[in-house]
């Protein structure tokens, strides 16, 4: 399996939106299959990067040129630590400072712009991971690679890298750079039966680290469909919401209509009996008008 291959096929993963990562992954592995099981393997095994990762992964893509600002900054900062000049770390810390706050709050106007806006505490360890970037050379190039999948930290002036890069040194479960150099020559130069039986253990370890990364990676997806899922309930109880609020102020409306016309139909009620009374006084004064005419014809007879 060539490392650049892996390379190439986790960077074309890791530039997608966090909701398509997962089906993505699993239709590139298996389309991979046939040809080259090794790197299928390997390309199941990703994992999807978590949302401060995934956000600092998007600014290697669009903000490209700040974060190299920011990251040369480091290299000042690293060299100013390497000769103890006071004045000059007192000041780039103050610039590296100004620099990933700026860079964090547009990470934040990012996550906007590509329909994936994330809350604060993410943007945080935005900021937290991008100052890693700045105290480590390999924490900086690890940030570079626009492959993170979990975020840094800097404990000190070292950061842990182990697992933070997809398809970095090593591939997905391989050993990180201080290991491999902790490995004692001898056993680098072992013959060809014991390197043929630490190849076999290793590629069974491989397999049993495949197998693993499979079944977290379907643990992961069915995490992310019950996260869609809760995210179309969401969704579906704030249009509800939003309906209930609109049918509320209607039947407000509908209320105050109503009461209007109630209004007008007492009016109309009080005047259909005042009506009604002068109709029965103008009835009773024509009947007895009829009356009076009536009695003065007989007289006159």
């Amino acid at each position: 399996m060539g490392g650049d291959a892996l390379i190439d096929e986790a960077a074309a993963l890791y530039a997608l939106r966090p909701e398509e990562f997962t089906a993505a992954r699993n239709g590139r592995g298996r389309r991979l299959r046939d040809d080259d099981r090794e790197l299928a393997d390997a390309v199941l095994a990703l994992r999807r990067p978590a949302p401060a990762a995934w956000l600092v992964n998007q600014l290697v893509r669009h903000r490209g040129d700040e974060l190299d600002e920011l990251l040369a900054l480091g290299a000042e900062l690293r060299a100013a630590q390497a000769e103890l000049d006071a004045p000059t770390l007192a000041r780039l810390a103050k610039q590296r400072r100004a620099l990933v706050a700026a860079l964090a709050r547009g990470a934040g106007t990012l996550a906007e712009e590509l329909d994936v806006p994330v809350r604060q505490p993410v943007l945080d360890e935005v900021a937290q991971t991008l100052t890693a970037g700045m105290v480590d050379a390999s924490a900086a190039d690890a940030v570079r690679s626009g492959r993170l999948v979990r975020g840094l930290e800097a404990v000190g002036l070292e950061v842990d890298l182990d697992g933070a890069v997809a398809g970095g040194p090593g591939g997905p479960g391989g050993p990180s750079p201080a290991k491999r150099a902790a490995q004692p020559k001898a056993a680098r130069r072992s013959g060809a039966d014991d390197g043929a039986a630490d190849r076999e253990r290793e590629e069974q370890a491989r397999r049993e680290h495949a197998e693993r990364e499979r079944a977290a990676a379907a643990a992961e997806e069915r995490a992310a469909e019950a996260s869609a899922a809760l995210n179309e309930l969401e969704r579906a109880l704030a249009a509800l919401t939003e309906r209930l609020a609109a049918d509320t102020a209607r039947r407000d409306e509908l209320d105050a209509e109503l009461r209007e016309v109630e209004d007008r139909l007492g009016e109309h009620g009080r005047e259909q009996r005042r009506l009604g009374r002068e109709h029965d006084r103008a009835a009773r004064a024509a009947e007895s008008a009829h009356d009076e005419a009536a009695a003065a014809r007989e007289a006159l007879h």
